[in-house]
């Protein structure tokens, strides 16, 4: 078996491109982008996403199993116009995983140049193609297509085809969200509204700031992204999402993404629903969880009855100490001796100088972390059993920040709330 050996050695590389001592580049990344289109068809996934997508074309001359997997090179080279389409085909790995029948790249034993040969999908060019297809080709069947049929495509066959092969994580962990994208103060912007926000990109009411707030703030033209986000270890992907203008109230869009996602990929897919504040609905929460068996996670607000009855409870019952696991350390291979000696005189010196610090603001020095499970709330919004779990932290100076979770889980260990997930 022929094997290639390859070590990185920057400065070396830097200065023989300084003195133009090279015969090509590969971008860095090529052979897994390569190994992710190969597997996508392997394993029919690129093919099933591809029948449903939407398209405004009577007649398509180029496949849309084509058109995804150009539109998914180039988000994968973070490229967002089209027009990058003919260099992330040169210097990517999508050639490489297509049927050489179709398109090919080579370096020519003469030139030294990267060669394409892409015979295409049509007979309509006169000149030798740089690509399967031209970008413009990409563009249009892009926007020919609303965004409303995009998000019902990506919501709902993309999800479906997804759970068919397994993507979700058993733990069922999703989380809902909904943040602000600002865009160009330009009213082409379909649906965009135009709002004023702090220098913390809150959104304010502009008559009711200060002079002083007033210099502080922005004005902003933007949408709202509503998004459901699937746990899956230290990442997430997105599991739904919906575009809306940025003055629309994200709680019922959320909502809506929940219960069609139940609903397209079945029960017990999404088992513990984490939302913020904002999302606090009774009679949603009961919903879930009567209805779609989903478990919602939601920090209580302190001005509601739950919370004060909570903390009222909470003073005659037992508190422990919140465990929270360290993060897990990777595995540290055997090295030599005298690399040993150096990591541990290079400790030595980093627990001196530590210890020659000054001393740290006592209000910034946690000393205890505790939380109390109080089962069995009833709420009249909410027509489900409720729990709450009541947590503090104490500081060496004295002073408490108090937090409460509110869930419709039954849980039998409070400390499976980990931070990870709070």
């Amino acid at each position: 078996m022929d094997l290639e050996l390859l070590e990185p050695h920057p400065r070396r590389v830097l200065e023989a491109f300084r003195r133009g001592e090279f015969d090509g580049l590969e971008v860095l990344g090529q052979a897994d982008e390569k190994a992710f289109f190969e597997l996508c068809m392997r394993e029919g996934m690129l093919e099933a996403l591809a029948l449903k997508m939407p398209t405004a074309r009577k007649r398509e001359e180029v496949p849309r199993w084509f058109i995804l997997a150009a539109n998914l090179s180039l988000k994968l080279h973070g490229e967002h116009a089209f027009l990058a389409l003919d260099r992330v085909v040169r210097c990517g790995g999508l050639l490489s995983a297509l049927n050489p029948a179709l398109a090919a790249k080579h370096l020519d034993p003469e030139s030294r140049r990267v060669m394409l040969e892409c015979t295409g999908f049509n007979l309509k060019n006169h000149y030798d193609r740089q690509s399967p297809c031209d970008q413009d080709t990409l563009r249009k069947f892009v926007q020919d297509v609303s965004a409303a049929q995009w998000q019902g495509w990506f919501n709902g066959a993309v999800q479906e085809i997804f759970q068919a092969h397994g993507f979700f994580d058993p733990e069922g962990v999703f989380v809902g969200d909904g943040s602000y994208l600002f865009v160009p103060d330009n009213p082409a912007y379909e649906g965009s509204v135009v709002m004023w926000f702090d220098e913390h990109n809150h959104p304010v009411q502009y008559d009711q700031l200060t002079p002083e707030e007033r210099q502080r703030a922005h004005r902003e033209r933007c949408y709202k992204l509503v998004s459901l986000l699937h746990l899956r270890g230290k990442s997430y992907v997105y599991a739904a999402l919906a575009i809306v203008p940025g003055n629309a109230h994200e709680l019922p869009v959320l909502y809506k993404l929940v219960d069609d996602f139940v609903g397209r990929v079945g029960p017990r897919v999404l088992k513990r629903l984490i939302l913020d504040r904002g999302f606090i609905d009774g009679a949603r929460i009961a919903y879930c969880k009567n209805v779609l068996e989903v478990d919602v996670l939601i920090p209580l607000k302190k001005n509601m009855e739950l919370w004060k009855d909570a903390w009222a409870l909470s003073e005659g019952l037992r508190w422990e100490p919140r465990i929270v696991p360290p993060p897990p350390k990777p595995p540290t291979p055997k090295r030599p001796e005298v690399i040993e000696r150096r990591e541990r005189t290079r400790q030595q010196t980093l627990a001196r100088k530590k210890a020659q610090e000054p001393p740290s603001d006592p209000a910034t020095v946690l000393t205890a972390s505790e939380l109390c499970p109080i089962k069995g709330f009833q709420w009249a919004e909410a027509d489900v059993p409720l729990h709450i779990v009541a947590l503090r932290e104490t500081y060496a100076d004295g002073h408490q920040d108090r937090w409460a979770l509110l869930t419709t889980e039954n849980f039998t260990d409070p400390q499976v709330f980990r931070s990870s997930q709070i």
